[in-house]
């Protein structure tokens, strides 16, 4: 075996890990930093269709905009849109076809707040062009644009970068001597050592500082790319979520027309809202067509965010208006609270912009790290392999 394997094999594993995975790790890095900046890029790249120019007051609530824009278009079913968009951005809705209708080439449109007439259309398809660059961008970190078998594969390489980062931290503990006083020099950094020296002290000092970082979103990346396969699971194993609405057959698979309007639901949404006495506010309007159920997500300012563990929904049945179910993660099972964390530790938005920022930071620094650690592998490579095959010519000439 010591032919094979160096004496220390946890140095081992670390290089090679880091070797094997270091681009695809290196790729979702940066785009996942980039993406914790997604709705303000997504708003310069695409200002013509959600920047809103006119006056605030004579702006109409959203709700009033979205019932206008569905009286002008018969053929279009809205199932997603904001209640409180931003007072300088149009009102985005996410839309299907109604039953019957011919399939569409968009599934967002952009409306007026004034008058709730389009102003434009757009796929959320990853595709080639501004419209569509923030969806590339998420896919490519998602899957590679690979579909399942990219996620898969991704979840493997989260995998491996979970492991390598808690290997990393080992190798950084001092072989012997008072621990603290040794440890401490490799969280520093300084230029005024020589250049191979300063790219393993940043490599080693910028995983031991954001080591905590690192080890939560490199544990949700496996959580979100095995979600069905291993976290869902195994949150059910520890505490079981109920059953769903959602957990029976599709009741109306070809779509179905709802009896009530939005503004129906929002008012049973508010109803239900007193009744329970909830603090928080309705934040934007689902419908579901397979199911005829409309649903509002809560949250604590109004405006859909994932806060915590993320937004409260309420179902309400599309013709009666009556309440089919809550998904509340406050005060359901700990399973569903483990199954709602993922995304937002992921995101960083678990604590707001500044969580989000130190996540933007710990993107950089995991790209970071895979270059420094490529390249000390590369510095240290040449060396080694001249001393194996010094090793070897000895033991050669001691065998002859």
């Amino acid at each position: 075996m010591s032919s094979v394997l160096p004496s220390n094999v946890w140095l081992f594993l670390h290089r090679w890990f880091g070797v094997l995975m270091a681009v695809f790790l290196f790729l979702a890095a940066v785009t996942g930093s980039v993406l914790t900046a997604r709705a303000t890029l997504d708003r310069w790249i695409n200002s013509d269709l959600m920047v809103y120019s006119g006056a605030v007051e004579d702006r109409i609530d959203a709700i009033e905009a979205v019932s206008l824009f569905e009286a002008q278009n018969p053929d279009i079913q809205v199932v997603e849109f904001p209640l409180n968009p931003h007072q300088n951005e149009n009102i985005p809705l996410k839309v299907v076809p109604k039953p019957g209708q011919d399939a569409l080439d968009f599934d967002e449109v952009f409306i007026d707040p004034v008058s709730g007439t389009l102003v434009g259309t757009r796929s959320t398809q990853a595709g080639l062009s501004g419209r569509q660059f923030i969806p590339l961008l998420l896919g490519f970190h998602e899957n590679l644009l690979l579909g399942n078998s990219g996620r898969i594969f991704l979840g493997f390489i989260a995998l491996g970068w979970l492991l390598t980062s808690l290997i990393g931290l080992y190798l950084t503990f001092p072989k012997r001597g008072p621990f603290f006083r040794k440890w401490k020099s490799a969280w520093t950094y300084s230029p005024k050592r020589r250049f191979a020296r300063q790219m393993l002290d940043i490599h080693q000092a910028s995983g031991l500082w954001l080591f905590a970082f690192v080890v939560i979103v490199a544990f949700t990346s496996v959580a979100l790319n095995f979600f069905f396969e291993f976290w869902a699971p195994f949150a059910e194993t520890i505490a079981p979520t109920g059953d769903s609405y959602f957990d029976q057959a599709v009741l109306f698979p070809e779509g179905v027309q709802p009896d009530l309007s939005f503004q129906d639901a929002l008012g049973r949404t508010r109803e239900q809202i007193e009744a329970a006495g909830v603090s928080w506010q309705p934040a934007t309007m689902l419908y579901y067509p397979d199911w005829n159920l409309y649903g509002a997500t809560l949250t604590d300012n109004g405006v859909l965010n994932y806060k915590a563990l993320g937004p409260i929904y309420y179902h309400f049945d599309g013709s009666s208006g009556a309440y089919i179910q809550q998904v509340n993660p406050y005060d359901d099972s700990t399973g569903l609270a483990l199954m709602r964390s993922v995304y937002p530790l992921h995101s960083g938005e678990v604590g707001g912009p500044v969580t989000v920022f130190i996540v933007f930071l710990t993107g950089l620094a995991t790209a970071e790290m895979c270059v420094t650690g490529i390249w000390v592998w590369l510095k240290k490579r040449g060396p080694r392999i001249a001393a194996k095959k010094k090793r070897l010519a000895a033991d050669n000439q001691s065998d002859a």
